[in-house]
């Protein structure tokens, strides 16, 4: 589940930040005073039970130096009721009656016996009755004068020692009556921090909007026209610290940006002008390609039938008695069947590039189709002492395709393996399934091979190896730019791997069942290297 955030813009920040600031100074400024106050008070308190008690020790020393029941009333509680400000005692209190004490007693009676220099403990507030209430507990500690009647245990006279913890004298006094003027000072107090709080607040938001926000507002809006197209806005910004130099380095930025950005539209300016004449050229091209196809296709269409009456003339002249005339009638009928091969080939290229090119899709045998054509071209093999091997795979499946197209394609491979390999060399043909519903034909070869530089361009058009065979053979250059072609039309591939001195493998590679949208790329998927 994404975390959902709430939005707070800056200025409400800095006002949050601010206030609460503003109201922990004020706060830390008046506790201490606060704390003063709340002391002075209750020192003022403590001093008037000290009174309180040290008066009610001394009455009760005179009156213990002439009372002769005094004995049994030290385990008794008494109270002086002249004592102004008490709510209850003084009262004596024995050691021996501690048992019976309260509980807060009893802490003040432990209170003194571990501390024996200390003479009074004072308790506020733990009465659960009236928590405003103060305890305070006086020791009582014996004199030289009190061993006159308590230094042997003579009869009932208790026998002590002189400086011991004999008793102690339990006053309570009641909450201390309010000032007059403490409600007056506890509400200056708060007015003055209210008021205090309220100014600091107003100055900082006012300072912080003039050196902060309005800075930082102004480079937003800046760089909200940025965004907006406009790169001619600079910052004005005066202030002297970061924020001004903030501005200034967002102004060099918009300078530099406004600099690329008119580079980049000289630049594609520079381009459209480029691409339109290059259009223009591609144009032009185009033309003079399609009339160059127009006048190969016219012009060979013109020749093919001279020529054919030529070849026929020449094979009469060939049935001469005369030797000479008939090796002329020889020559002349190679010649012209080699200029009308020429012909033909030049005219199912520009068919090609023309588009003119029809694709006759039917039920084809690959094994049938290699049989033909090795059984065609073993004549020529023959001459030059080549052995031929066909090697089909079992489970060769019928293709659909240009059952013509696939033949002049594979007569083409075959007649270039007869040309260009040396005599005693071998070719093998090889037919099988290369991937599902792709079928490869490869025709190899023992010839002098073909470098990696020139396996990119005999493709091309006119393009011959640059080998001692090949200067040897006759030839147009166009087979295999046609049989190129043609496997494109077929939606296969033709591909070649060599290496000078290996010979050369030529891979067709046909998909079984083509597709007119996919055929082809179906076909290019296929893997280039055969071996």
């Amino acid at each position: 589940m994404a975390k959902k955030f709430v939005k707070i813009s800056l200025a409400v920040k800095f006002r949050l930040l601010i206030g609460i600031a503003a109201v922990g100074i004020i706060l830390a400024a008046l506790v201490f005073p606060w704390i003063v106050m709340e002391l002075a008070a209750e020192q003022q308190v403590r001093h008037h039970g000290e009174e309180v008690a040290r008066l009610a020790q001394n009455r009760w020393d005179r009156e213990h130096g002439h009372s002769s029941d005094v004995l049994t009333d030290m385990a008794e509680l008494f109270a002086l009721d002249d004592l102004s400000g008490v709510r209850t005692g003084p009262r004596f209190v024995t050691i021996k009656a501690s048992a019976a004490l309260d509980p807060i007693a009893q802490k003040a009676v432990r209170a003194f016996q571990q501390n024996l220099k200390q003479d009074l403990v004072v308790f506020s507030g733990e009465d659960e009755q009236d928590e405003g209430t103060h305890r305070l507990f006086r020791r009582i500690r014996t004199e030289p004068r009190c061993m006159e009647c308590h230094r042997a245990p003579t009869g009932d006279v208790v026998r002590l020692q002189p400086g011991e913890f004999v008793g102690m004298i339990d006053l309570t006094l009641p909450p201390p009556p309010t000032p007059k003027w403490l409600p007056t000072v506890r509400l200056a107090f708060a007015t003055g921090g209210l008021v205090a709080g309220l100014l600091a607040f107003i100055l900082f938001a006012a300072i912080t909007q003039r050196l902060v926000l309005r800075p930082v507002r102004i480079l937003r809006d800046i760089a909200d026209r940025v965004a907006d197209g406009d790169l001619s806005i600079r910052s004005t910004l005066d202030s002297g610290d970061e924020l001004q130099h903030l501005g200034d380095s967002f102004n060099s930025m918009l300078s530099s940006i406004g600099s690329q950005t008119n580079r980049l539209r000289a630049a594609n300016r520079a381009l459209d002008l480029k691409l339109g004449e290059l259009s223009e050229a591609n144009v032009a091209l185009f033309e003079a390609n399609k009339v160059k196809a127009e006048f190969l296709a016219n012009i060979s269409h013109e020749l093919r039938t001279p020529l054919n009456s030529i070849i026929g003339f020449a094979d009469l002249l060939a049935d001469a008695s005369d030797d000479r005339i008939r090796r002329y009638g020889q020559n002349i009928s190679s010649s012209s069947k080699s200029l009308l091969a020429m012909i033909n080939d030049l005219l199912d290229l520009a068919k090609i590039e023309g588009g003119k090119t029809t694709v006759r899709l039917d039920k084809v045998s690959v094994s049938g189709t290699c049989q033909t054509l090795v059984t065609l071209i073993q004549p020529l093999a023959d001459q030059k002492q080549l052995s031929v091997r066909l090697d089909l795979a079992e489970d060769l499946p019928i293709i659909t395709t240009d059952g013509g197209k696939l033949q002049q394609i594979l007569y083409n491979l075959l007649s270039n393996a007869v040309k260009f390999t040396p005599a005693n060399g071998g070719i093998t043909v090889t037919a099988g399934l290369h991937k599902p519903q792709i079928v490869s034909i490869v025709v190899a070869d023992t010839g002098p091979g073909i470098s990696e530089a020139e396996q990119n361009r005999i493709f091309e058009k006119f393009y011959q190896a640059d080998s001692t065979l090949a200067k040897q053979s006759t030839g147009t250059g166009l087979g295999l730019a046609i049989a190129k072609e043609l496997a494109n039309l077929l939606g296969g591939r033709l591909t070649v791997a060599s290496s000078p001195g290996a010979g050369a493998t030529f891979t067709l590679t046909l998909p079984v069942d083509p597709k007119p949208a996919n055929g082809a790329d179906a076909a290019d998927s296929t893997d280039s290297d055969p071996r």
